[in-house]
Protein backbone atom coordinates (compact mmCIF):
# COMPACT_ATOMS: atom_id res chain seq x y z
CA UNK A 1 0.00 0.00 0.00
CA UNK A 2 1.08 3.62 -0.51
CA UNK A 3 2.27 5.85 2.31
CA UNK A 4 4.61 5.17 5.22
CA UNK A 5 4.81 1.71 6.73
CA UNK A 6 4.62 3.18 10.25
CA UNK A 7 3.39 6.56 11.43
CA UNK A 8 3.63 7.64 15.06
CA UNK A 9 1.50 10.67 15.86
CA UNK A 10 1.96 12.51 19.18
CA UNK A 11 2.40 9.28 21.13
CA UNK A 12 2.41 9.59 24.92
CA UNK A 13 2.83 6.68 27.32
CA UNK A 14 2.22 7.05 31.05
CA UNK A 15 2.16 4.74 34.07
CA UNK A 16 0.38 4.88 37.39
CA UNK A 17 -3.20 5.27 38.54
CA UNK A 18 -3.25 8.95 37.68
CA UNK A 19 -1.35 8.40 34.41
CA UNK A 20 0.89 11.35 35.27
CA UNK A 21 4.26 9.60 35.06
CA UNK A 22 4.93 10.06 31.37
CA UNK A 23 7.70 7.86 30.02
CA UNK A 24 7.16 8.72 26.36
CA UNK A 25 6.20 12.31 25.61
CA UNK A 26 4.56 13.49 22.40
CA UNK A 27 6.65 11.36 20.03
CA UNK A 28 6.03 11.62 16.28
CA UNK A 29 7.88 10.10 13.32
CA UNK A 30 7.34 8.03 10.18
CA UNK A 31 9.15 4.99 8.78
CA UNK A 32 9.09 3.94 5.15
CA UNK A 33 9.32 0.33 4.06
CA UNK A 34 12.88 -0.75 3.32
CA UNK A 35 14.34 1.96 5.55
CA UNK A 36 16.04 1.95 8.96
CA UNK A 37 15.49 4.44 11.75
CA UNK A 38 17.98 4.32 14.61
CA UNK A 39 16.82 5.49 18.03
CA UNK A 40 19.60 6.61 20.35
CA UNK A 41 19.77 8.11 23.82
CA UNK A 42 21.06 7.26 27.26
CA UNK A 43 19.48 4.59 29.48
CA UNK A 44 16.09 5.74 30.74
CA UNK A 45 15.43 7.95 27.72
CA UNK A 46 12.25 6.01 26.89
CA UNK A 47 13.58 4.05 23.90
CA UNK A 48 12.50 0.59 25.05
CA UNK A 49 9.13 1.85 26.33
CA UNK A 50 8.52 3.38 22.90
CA UNK A 51 9.39 0.07 21.22
CA UNK A 52 7.11 -1.93 23.51
CA UNK A 53 4.28 0.56 22.97
CA UNK A 54 4.52 0.16 19.20
CA UNK A 55 4.41 -3.64 19.58
CA UNK A 56 1.51 -3.48 22.04
CA UNK A 57 3.45 -5.14 24.84
CA UNK A 58 3.02 -2.72 27.75
CA UNK A 59 -0.20 -4.21 29.07
CA UNK A 60 -2.95 -2.59 31.11
CA UNK A 61 -0.63 -0.72 33.45
CA UNK A 62 0.12 1.84 30.75
CA UNK A 63 -2.07 4.68 29.48
CA UNK A 64 -1.73 5.90 25.88
CA UNK A 65 -2.51 8.99 23.87
CA UNK A 66 -1.81 9.57 20.20
CA UNK A 67 -1.62 7.10 17.32
CA UNK A 68 0.52 4.15 16.21
CA UNK A 69 -0.51 3.58 12.61
CA UNK A 70 0.90 0.43 11.00
CA UNK A 71 -0.16 -0.39 7.46
CA UNK A 72 -2.96 2.16 7.79
CA UNK A 73 -4.35 0.74 11.05
CA UNK A 74 -4.11 2.43 14.45
CA UNK A 75 -2.69 -0.33 16.64
CA UNK A 76 -3.78 1.43 19.83
CA UNK A 77 -7.40 0.76 18.88
CA UNK A 78 -6.98 -2.99 18.40
CA UNK A 79 -7.86 -5.73 20.87
CA UNK A 80 -5.13 -7.91 22.34
CA UNK A 81 -6.36 -10.77 20.17
CA UNK A 82 -5.93 -8.67 17.03
CA UNK A 83 -2.48 -7.53 18.17
CA UNK A 84 -1.43 -11.14 18.70
CA UNK A 85 -2.22 -11.72 15.04
CA UNK A 86 0.05 -8.85 14.03
CA UNK A 87 2.97 -9.53 16.37
CA UNK A 88 5.28 -12.08 14.82
CA UNK A 89 3.72 -11.83 11.38
CA UNK A 90 3.46 -8.12 10.59
CA UNK A 91 5.74 -6.90 13.38
CA UNK A 92 8.78 -8.78 14.68
CA UNK A 93 10.68 -7.80 17.80
CA UNK A 94 14.14 -8.53 19.14
CA UNK A 95 14.15 -7.87 22.88
CA UNK A 96 16.94 -6.31 24.90
CA UNK A 97 17.13 -9.33 27.24
CA UNK A 98 17.15 -12.38 24.95
CA UNK A 99 17.73 -14.95 27.69
CA UNK A 100 14.84 -13.64 29.75
CA UNK A 101 12.61 -13.50 26.67
CA UNK A 102 13.07 -17.17 25.73
CA UNK A 103 11.18 -20.02 27.39
CA UNK A 104 13.78 -22.14 29.22
CA UNK A 105 11.55 -25.23 29.10
CA UNK A 106 11.02 -25.13 25.31
CA UNK A 107 13.52 -26.41 22.78
CA UNK A 108 15.25 -23.70 20.79
CA UNK A 109 14.07 -25.13 17.48
CA UNK A 110 10.47 -25.11 18.69
CA UNK A 111 10.73 -21.48 19.86
CA UNK A 112 11.67 -20.44 16.33
CA UNK A 113 9.11 -22.84 14.83
CA UNK A 114 6.24 -21.58 17.01
CA UNK A 115 5.51 -18.36 15.05
CA UNK A 116 5.61 -20.36 11.82
CA UNK A 117 2.94 -22.70 13.17
CA UNK A 118 0.89 -19.90 14.70
CA UNK A 119 0.95 -17.40 11.83
CA UNK A 120 1.61 -19.52 8.75
CA UNK A 121 -0.15 -22.73 9.75
CA UNK A 122 2.84 -24.98 9.11
CA UNK A 123 2.83 -28.53 10.44
CA UNK A 124 5.34 -29.30 13.19
CA UNK A 125 7.85 -31.12 10.99
CA UNK A 126 7.81 -28.45 8.29
CA UNK A 127 8.05 -25.64 10.86
CA UNK A 128 11.02 -27.29 12.56
CA UNK A 129 12.79 -27.70 9.24
CA UNK A 130 12.28 -24.03 8.44
CA UNK A 131 13.38 -23.10 11.98
CA UNK A 132 16.66 -24.96 11.52
CA UNK A 133 17.31 -23.06 8.30
CA UNK A 134 16.59 -19.77 10.05
CA UNK A 135 18.94 -20.70 12.89
CA UNK A 136 21.62 -21.57 10.34
CA UNK A 137 21.22 -18.06 8.89
CA UNK A 138 22.32 -16.65 12.27
CA UNK A 139 25.17 -19.17 12.62
CA UNK A 140 23.54 -21.69 14.96
CA UNK A 141 24.24 -25.12 13.54
CA UNK A 142 22.44 -28.43 14.07
CA UNK A 143 25.49 -29.53 16.06
CA UNK A 144 25.06 -26.67 18.53
CA UNK A 145 21.34 -27.42 18.86
CA UNK A 146 22.07 -31.10 19.51
CA UNK A 147 24.49 -30.27 22.35
CA UNK A 148 22.42 -27.43 23.83
CA UNK A 149 18.79 -27.85 22.79
CA UNK A 150 17.35 -25.43 25.39
CA UNK A 151 17.88 -21.69 25.82
CA UNK A 152 19.20 -21.99 29.38
CA UNK A 153 22.10 -24.02 27.98
CA UNK A 154 23.14 -21.28 25.57
CA UNK A 155 25.31 -18.20 26.04
CA UNK A 156 23.77 -14.74 25.92
CA UNK A 157 25.08 -14.23 22.40
CA UNK A 158 23.52 -17.47 21.18
CA UNK A 159 20.21 -16.56 22.83
CA UNK A 160 20.32 -13.24 20.98
CA UNK A 161 20.75 -15.08 17.69
CA UNK A 162 17.79 -17.34 18.50
CA UNK A 163 15.67 -14.24 19.12
CA UNK A 164 16.74 -12.76 15.79
CA UNK A 165 15.83 -15.97 13.96
CA UNK A 166 12.42 -16.09 15.67
CA UNK A 167 11.72 -12.40 14.96
CA UNK A 168 12.43 -12.85 11.24
CA UNK A 169 10.71 -16.24 10.92
CA UNK A 170 7.45 -15.00 9.39
CA UNK A 171 8.98 -12.28 7.21
CA UNK A 172 7.51 -9.33 9.12
CA UNK A 173 7.11 -5.95 7.42
CA UNK A 174 8.42 -4.12 10.51
CA UNK A 175 11.26 -5.24 12.77
CA UNK A 176 11.82 -3.54 16.13
CA UNK A 177 15.34 -4.38 17.27
CA UNK A 178 16.31 -3.35 20.82
CA UNK A 179 20.12 -3.54 21.06
CA UNK A 180 20.09 -6.60 18.74
CA UNK A 181 23.86 -6.92 18.30
CA UNK A 182 25.11 -5.81 21.72
CA UNK A 183 26.08 -9.32 22.90
CA UNK A 184 27.60 -10.47 19.60
CA UNK A 185 31.23 -10.36 18.50
CA UNK A 186 32.28 -8.16 15.60
CA UNK A 187 32.06 -10.86 12.94
CA UNK A 188 28.58 -11.94 13.98
CA UNK A 189 27.42 -8.35 14.27
CA UNK A 190 28.44 -7.79 10.66
CA UNK A 191 26.65 -10.98 9.59
CA UNK A 192 23.42 -10.00 11.33
CA UNK A 193 23.51 -6.52 9.83
CA UNK A 194 24.04 -8.03 6.39
CA UNK A 195 21.11 -10.41 6.97
CA UNK A 196 18.86 -7.45 7.81
CA UNK A 197 20.05 -5.58 4.74
CA UNK A 198 19.23 -8.58 2.55
CA UNK A 199 15.73 -8.80 4.06
CA UNK A 200 15.21 -5.09 3.46
CA UNK A 201 16.28 -5.37 -0.16
CA UNK A 202 14.17 -8.46 -0.80
CA UNK A 203 10.97 -7.58 1.04
CA UNK A 204 11.00 -3.89 1.97
CA UNK A 205 11.46 -4.63 5.67
CA UNK A 206 11.30 -1.50 7.81
CA UNK A 207 13.60 -1.49 10.85
CA UNK A 208 13.57 0.45 14.10
CA UNK A 209 17.06 -0.09 15.51
CA UNK A 210 17.64 0.90 19.14
CA UNK A 211 21.31 1.19 20.03
CA UNK A 212 23.99 3.12 21.89
CA UNK A 213 26.54 2.55 19.12
CA UNK A 214 26.82 5.68 16.98
CA UNK A 215 29.37 3.98 14.73
CA UNK A 216 26.82 1.32 13.91
CA UNK A 217 24.14 3.96 13.38
CA UNK A 218 26.37 5.82 10.95
CA UNK A 219 26.64 2.72 8.78
CA UNK A 220 23.18 1.14 8.84
CA UNK A 221 20.56 3.83 9.46
CA UNK A 222 18.81 6.17 7.04
CA UNK A 223 17.55 8.44 9.81
CA UNK A 224 18.30 9.02 13.49
CA UNK A 225 15.93 9.82 16.34
CA UNK A 226 17.55 11.16 19.51
CA UNK A 227 15.51 10.68 22.70
CA UNK A 228 16.07 12.34 26.07
CA UNK A 229 13.79 12.06 29.10
CA UNK A 230 11.03 10.48 27.04
CA UNK A 231 10.92 13.05 24.25
CA UNK A 232 12.49 13.36 20.82
CA UNK A 233 15.00 16.20 20.95
CA UNK A 234 16.25 15.78 17.41
CA UNK A 235 15.65 13.69 14.31
CA UNK A 236 16.95 13.78 10.78
CA UNK A 237 19.26 12.13 8.30
CA UNK A 238 22.31 10.33 9.65
CA UNK A 239 24.80 12.78 8.16
CA UNK A 240 22.89 15.85 9.28
CA UNK A 241 22.47 14.74 12.89
CA UNK A 242 25.97 13.35 13.41
CA UNK A 243 27.90 15.98 11.44
CA UNK A 244 25.86 19.01 12.53
CA UNK A 245 23.75 18.25 15.63
CA UNK A 246 21.22 20.97 16.36
CA UNK A 247 20.39 20.05 19.98
CA UNK A 248 22.96 20.34 22.81
CA UNK A 249 22.07 16.86 24.08
CA UNK A 250 22.77 15.34 20.67
CA UNK A 251 25.98 17.32 20.42
CA UNK A 252 27.06 15.84 23.75
CA UNK A 253 26.44 12.28 22.58
CA UNK A 254 28.38 12.88 19.38
CA UNK A 255 31.19 14.58 21.29
CA UNK A 256 31.61 11.61 23.63
CA UNK A 257 31.81 9.29 20.63
CA UNK A 258 34.26 11.41 18.63
CA UNK A 259 36.46 12.20 21.64
CA UNK A 260 36.90 8.46 22.14
CA UNK A 261 38.25 8.12 18.63
CA UNK A 262 34.82 7.05 17.36
CA UNK A 263 34.99 3.88 19.40
CA UNK A 264 33.08 1.05 17.81
CA UNK A 265 33.92 2.02 14.21
CA UNK A 266 35.20 -1.51 13.65
CA UNK A 267 31.82 -2.91 14.60
CA UNK A 268 30.08 -1.02 11.88
CA UNK A 269 32.64 -1.80 9.19
CA UNK A 270 33.51 -5.37 10.14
Amino acid sequence: MSGPLLTINNLCVAYGASAQAQIVKDVSFTLEGGKTIAIIGESGAGKTTLALAIAGLLGRTAAFDGQVIFDGVNLLELSEEAMCGIRGSGIGMIFQDPRGSLDPSMRVVDQVAEPLRLHQGLKLKEARGQARRLLADVNISDEVIAVAPHAYQLSGGLCQRVMIAAALACNPRLLIADEPTSSLDLTLQAQIIELLRERQKASGLGVIFITHDLALVSKIADRIIVMHEGAIVEQGSVDAVIDNPADPYTAGLVSVWTSGGREGEGIASA
